[in-house]
């Protein structure tokens, strides 16, 4: 099934949201996958099958010609605007249309790949709550400097009271030791980000030079939706 997301502005705008897995009146957990640059939100959709759990409803968003931003990820953010703000726009259209089926955040799942792990890091560093998880495969945050990001709403000056804005949401970032498009090292930082913002991450850096979803994240969303389902 398919629908337009509501609530997006620019580049991404009237983009697609592909539904599937368990209807609206069984679901119980919701899982929000974002392709990469150049896939479909139906193949992502169709990958999901390795990792699908009863119950689970999947919503994945369609960037416009398969891209959610047109530079690198580590390019300068202006490079990257207005079609990043707008992709992360996406996320939170396809938040709120589990929210619709009554799966609230603290039941969402959010899986990002290659260019759409990305979107989410940086979804989660601007749109920070408390998530049923999230997964960043092959990914990380986008920006030339990532030392000087913060999520949205930490006291950065460290003279007010401490903040968790996402309020130990469980976040895993995967990727590999000589990953062809994400150097290790952001990705690592990424987490010391998204860490300082409140979430509770874990960071794991398999050796070789895989990119995408191992065999291992599949396996580990699997458990991650296991444990979000009543």
């Amino acid at each position: 099934m398919t629908r337009t997301l509501s609530g997006v502005e620019g580049p991404h705008a009237d983009a697609r949201l592909v539904v599937g897995g368990a209807p609206a009146a069984a679901a119980e957990v919701a899982v929000v996958l974002l392709h990469g640059r150049g896939g479909t939100a139906e193949g992502i959709v169709r990958l999901a099958d390795e990792f699908y759990r009863p119950g689970a409803t999947l919503l994945a968003p369609a960037a416009r010609r398969s891209n959610w931003f047109p530079a690198g990820h580590d390019a300068p953010l202006p490079a990257n605007e207005p079609a990043l703000s707008s992709a992360v726009d996406c996320v939170a259209g396809a938040v709120a249309a589990a929210g619709d089926v009554g799966i609230p955040p603290e039941r969402t799942l959010l899986v990002g790949v290659s260019q759409g792990g990305c979107v989410l890091a940086e979804f989660l560093r601007r749109r920070p709550r408390r998530f049923g998880g999230a997964v960043v495969a092959s990914a990380a945050l986008p920006g030339e400097r990532l030392e000087r990001r913060r999520v949205a709403g930490v006291d950065v000056d460290g003279d007010g009271d401490s903040t968790t804005p996402l309020s130990g949401t469980p976040v895993s970032l995967e990727s590999s030791e000589s990953d062809p498009y994400v150097p290790s090292a952001r990705v690592r930082e990424t987490g010391r980000v998204l860490e300082a913002g409140g979430a509770a991450v874990e960071v794991r850096i398999d050796p070789g030079s895989g990119h995408g979803l191992s065999a291992g994240t599949i396996g580990r969303i699997g458990d991650r939706l296991d444990a979000l389902t009543p």
